[in-house]
């Protein structure tokens, strides 16, 4: 269902955060990066919005699903990347430009597998949990708003791409 142009923006989303924190962290040496800085949160806010209220959009199918366990810890994982432009000095170009293939690198893993769905600031501003669930004979990951305990459920889901589900309804 996501296109990569969805998945980018859930990477965008995704890693607000660490491009305010170097905004932030390098804001004398780049004063024109505030103004910047402000428009791409703003826009990754509407971009996220949109996606989310398209998806929404999409009609559910109720399936039987097993939830075999739950997996917001790798939220806490994927916090991990946000470390390593830390370990990088950002005083000239070959730091810049070795920053930029490494992070160009860590879009290509999140925008071509199912890390699009590990995005911490879903969880922070939507209130998504991540479950490992059941379809099948296919493991899937479930993004949900609601708290479930293992077991089988009726849930209205959606295949949002790769092995990545998100449930709407009650």
């Amino acid at each position: 269902m996501l296109n990569k142009f969805s998945k980018i923006i859930l990477f965008y989303f995704a890693y607000l955060p660490l491009f305010v924190i170097l905004a932030i962290s390098n804001i004398f040496q780049m004063k024109y990066l505030l103004v910047t800085l402000s428009g791409l949160i703003l826009f990754g806010f509407i971009f996220i919005w949109l996606l989310l209220k398209t998806i929404k959009s999409v009609t559910s199918s109720q399936e039987k699903v097993s939830i075999n366990e739950n997996k917001n810890s790798e939220y806490l994982g994927f916090l991990i990347t946000y470390i390593i432009p830390f370990l990088v000095s950002f005083t000239g170009i070959r730091s810049i430009i070795s920053f930029c293939i490494l992070f160009f690198l860590i879009a290509y893993l999140y925008i071509d597998t199912s890390l699009f769905g590990v995005n911490p600031l879903l969880k922070i501003f939507f209130g998504y949990n991540i479950y490992q669930v059941s379809l099948g004979k296919t493991t899937y990951f479930l993004l949900s708003k609601n708290k479930h305990l293992q077991g089988e459920k009726n849930l209205d889901i959606k295949k949002l791409g790769g092995n990545v589900l998100i449930e709407y309804g009650a």
